[in-house]
């Protein structure tokens, strides 16, 4: 079992935990890397990039950007890139490491709290949030449907890159529950299931938008 894993679940009593700040406290003490972050060969990673890599999306926010690892690799040159995760500590690792992008600590399971981030941002910003980008965090969310659903009133288009085991202790439970729900607040444009893996990444726009 990885290292990060007991600060996730209780395997035992198939629990979640979710001790995220406490998890990335003890990465270096125990010498682990959360959810192989640094691992830039996954498919998945190759596969959600790939799709994005036909749009030009003007203002990113990455949902559960952890070192921010993949989070650098949606900045482009000509885009706007914001990073948000639990954790304060990691917040911090990934300011120091890439400080071209914003990053800030929000608990996206508080859904007023998330969709008033969004709100701001789009009275802030010109143009608004184009891409809401998702990978490793649904499973982590208890309100994952409303954070879909306030997605879909907030920003036109929704990536998810999700991990779903043949016996999850996570909130998502299987990849046709994942892709029932996105399909009633968006409009899928790509979807692709990697059997093997169990990877799941789904590339929608908002049917309210």
């Amino acid at each position: 079992m990885a290292g990060y894993h007991k600060y996730v679940f209780d395997a035992d009593k198939r629990e979640f935990i979710g001790s995220f700040e406490e998890m990335y406290q003890n990465e270096q003490i125990d010498n682990f890397d959360s959810w192989h972050q640094e691992d830039s060969r996954q498919l998945q990673r190759k596969i959600a990039l790939s799709i994005l890599e036909e749009y030009n999306f003007q203002s990113i926010v990455d949902v559960g950007s952890g070192k921010g690892a993949l989070t650098h690799l949606l900045k482009k040159r000509n885009n706007q890139v914001i990073g948000l995760d639990v954790s304060p500590t990691v917040v911090e690792q990934a300011k120091a490491r890439f400080p071209d992008i914003q990053f800030s600590s929000i608990d996206v399971n508080n859904s007023d709290k998330f969709e008033l981030f969004l709100k701001d941002f789009l009275k802030s910003h010109l143009g608004g949030v184009s891409l809401i980008f998702t990978a490793e965090c649904l499973s982590y969310l208890s309100n994952w449907k409303d954070f879909i659903q306030v997605a879909s009133r907030n920003v036109d288009y929704l990536m998810v890159s999700l991990f779903i085991p043949k016996d999850p202790i996570g909130f998502v439970k299987t990849a046709k529950e994942l892709e029932l729900e996105i399909c009633k607040h968006y409009e899928i444009i790509e979807s692709a299931h990697l059997t093997k893996s169990g990877f799941i990444i789904i590339f929608g726009r908002s049917h309210a938008i």
